[in-house]
């Protein structure tokens, strides 16, 4: 069996309280297992899109999926809100597990 780290990251805007699909990617990325766990990935690469992508300010939800091999999903491994103003938090500045883009 090949080794292989498919997850599907959604990326939702809050609405007016609602979730509103703004992106969905399949990546094959073992970042969940390697940083401090599924949740701070999930934010690293959150506000890494929503910086690199110049996308407004508001309220934002990462929902990040394990997949098999069909990249059906198997399992949610997380979901993260945050509040985007702008700019990458604190940490994640000086965090030496930040990194550019997604890689898979």
């Amino acid at each position: 069996m090949p080794w292989n780290y498919w997850h599907r990251i959604e990326l939702f805007r809050i609405d007016r309280g609602r979730r509103v699909l703004q992106h969905s990617q399949d990546v094959d990325d073992h970042g969940p297992y390697v940083c401090r766990g599924a949740e701070e990935w999930a934010r690293i690469v959150t506000e890494d899109h929503l910086e690199r992508w110049s996308l407004p300010h508001g309220r934002w939800l990462v929902v990040v999926w394990r997949l098999d091999q069909e990249r059906s999903p198997v399992a949610k491994l997380c979901e993260v809100r945050l509040n985007w103003n702008g700019r990458p938090s604190e940490s994640d500045i000086t965090d030496s597990t930040r990194f550019r883009g997604i890689r898979g």
